[in-house]
């Protein structure tokens, strides 16, 4: 099973948090900071799952996520979304390949390991 995740976080002490609990649970990992960054590791590593913020340098989350959809061999990657943003909702993600949300600022050491082996089956 391929167990690398793509975690794209323009908040390094974020993404380092994310990055050191995921390989603590065997995950490997790729980070890009920003949304042009993460569409080359994509075309490159070929991630079998994307953890995304939303809030990045340059082009969102949101068109990111709009341009990964927007390519058949990008489409089918599962996206968990992690942010702090208020009024999100997984239904309204959903349609740009989003299969979890995860609120940043409530989620616990774990939550990150749980949601990504759960997208993978």
């Amino acid at each position: 099973m391929n167990k690398s995740v793509l975690i794209i976080e323009s908040e390094p002490w974020l993404g380092d948090q994310y990055q050191r609990g995921l390989e603590s649970q065997g995950f490997t990992v790729v980070r890009a900071s920003n949304a042009y960054t993460a569409i080359d590791l994509v075309d490159q590593q070929h991630p079998a799952v994307i953890i995304l913020g939303l809030l990045l340098s340059g082009a969102s989350g949101l068109t990111l996520l709009h341009e990964l959809q927007s390519y058949i061999d990008t489409a089918g990657i599962p996206v968990i979304v992690c942010s702090s943003l208020p009024n999100l909702r997984l239904d309204e993600l959903q349609p740009y390949g989003v299969q979890r949300l995860i609120d940043s600022t409530t989620m616990q050491p774990d939550d990150l390991g749980v949601a990504v082996r759960s997208v993978l089956g």
